[in-house]
């Protein structure tokens, strides 16, 4: 099959959108949990949520150096978007994606 036609891969816009979409999760988790902390804040997690999608869709798709119109393999995002999860936390999510994840290309033709 032809890249995009296999259901083993994924668009770059569509693999950017879950690995923003995960790092924004984490994000916001953070920045509420290290917000409420401070008796003086009144972070929202609407503010918290804006935050993190602003730093993250522009940070993330520095790290992962993906392009919109290739195609990626699946599997590789989903590890990746595992990898915000566990360690989105103690690691930047762009740290996360420029050090541990994977992401490779489809092949131009890959056998079903």
């Amino acid at each position: 099959m032809i890249g995009g036609l296999s259901s083993k891969n994924i668009t770059g816009k569509e693999a950017l959108e879950k690995l923003i979409s995960a790092g924004t999760q984490i994000d916001t988790l953070y920045f509420r949990s290290t917000s409420s902390s401070s008796s003086s804040s009144s972070f929202s997690y609407t503010s918290a949520s804006l935050l993190a999608n602003l730093l993250n869709g522009a940070l993330i798709p520095i790290a992962a150096g993906l392009e919109d119109n290739k195609y990626y393999l699946k599997d590789g995002v989903d590890k990746c978007v595992t990898q915000i999860y566990a360690f989105g936390l103690v690691l930047d999510n762009f740290v996360t994606v420029g050090l541990s994840c994977d992401i490779k290309p489809a092949p131009v033709f890959a056998l079903p």
